[in-house]
């Protein structure tokens, strides 16, 4: 966009925009004098006395440079460290700190406070006007302002505690990037749309293969074959001949679950064959859950590759937040 001076009007403001084309939908300066610009992750305060000027920018979107380093989802401890400010000129204090002046009396520093601080504290460096607003530890916006307009009043400074604990990441880095925030929910929705259209998919296919089957040719056959041959009361395997509507003789081999009882050798058995493959044979019990059969597998397929892709989306997130 170029410079944005602090103390510039509205029109000033909108004039910028305007020229350098950045959406500005609904660009209105609402009763808490704030106008958020989503194009650009920007949000833009103004003085409530008038004529009122831009006092502070707070800026979310992940663009933002310092120089050559990148700002928003960084570790709170290396944008601090950049510009090496003592300690007595940092301070944490709420964004609106103007509105809470008389609500952050000092506090004693302790491992707990600071890691409340660290999970969604704002962390000033007053003599350069820069606020840095904190998600689980990582930078989610930045707000700049006049130095003279820095709070002067919070719950201390940064400490050692802190820059210890930001160092050695003991607090859950769950905030990312705002594109990295969108990224995760966007493949995980994209996960969960492939396999519930797949599984609508399998289904169709599951029932198509059903009402083929349950419209097949049924014919009576001859059982001539039996492995392990009687005495053996559970064969495993059964031969039956049978001819089909050409008046063709075909004998096929099937398991002995495919019958609802199993049959000895010489009985007459009920078998279903496709028209137009009529070397495609199943018994009663087969023909009956052909559709669930054979759809059984693939849908445990499915649910394998889903589990797997879910976790190697889980573990590059985990592996971004720990690299940072």
């Amino acid at each position: 966009m170029g410079p944005l001076v602090l103390g510039a009007d509205f029109e000033q403001l909108s004039k910028a925009l305007t020229e350098h084309n950045v959406e500005r939908d609904r660009l209105t300066l609402d009763g808490s004098g704030k106008v958020h610009v989503p194009a650009i992750g920007t949000q833009f305060v103004f003085s409530r006395e008038r004529p009122m000027a831009l006092v502070r920018i707070d800026v979310s979107d992940e663009r933002l440079r310092f120089g050559s380093l990148d700002v928003i989802g960084k570790r709170v401890h290396e944008i601090v460290g950049l510009f090496k400010v003592p300690r007595r000129e940092t301070l944490w204090c709420n964004v609106d700190h103007e509105d809470a002046k008389s609500t952050h009396p000092e506090l004693k520093s302790s491992v707990e406070h600071s890691r409340e601080l660290l999970s969604s504290g704002t962390i000033w460096l007053t003599r350069l006007g820069l606020g840095l607003t904190l998600r689980d530890g990582l930078v989610a916006t930045v707000h700049l302002c006049d130095p003279a307009d820095s709070p002067q009043h919070g719950s201390g400074p940064w400490t050692k505690e802190q820059q210890r604990l930001s160092e050695v990441r003991e607090l859950p880095a769950i905030s990312t990037t705002p594109r990295n925030q969108n990224r995760k929910p966007t493949l995980i929705g994209l996960i969960h749309l492939v396999l519930f259209g797949s599984l609508g998919a399998l289904i169709w296919w599951a029932f198509q293969v059903q009402q083929k089957w349950d419209s097949a040719i049924e014919v009576s056959a001859v059982v001539v074959a039996l492995d392990p041959p009687a005495p053996n009361p559970l064969p495993s395997n059964i031969t039956v001949r049978f001819q089909d509507a050409d008046g063709i003789e075909r004998q096929k081999t099937l398991g002995y679950l495919q019958f609802m009882t199993t049959p000895k050798l010489d009985d007459e058995v009920q078998v279903r064959y496709l028209a137009e493959a009529p070397d495609e044979v199943l018994g009663p019990v087969a023909a009956r859950d052909v559709g669930f059969a054979r759809a059984f597998p693939i849908g445990i397929g499915i649910f394998a590759v889903y589990f797997i892709l879910l976790l190697i989306v889980s573990g590059t997130v985990r592996h971004r937040l720990r690299s940072r």
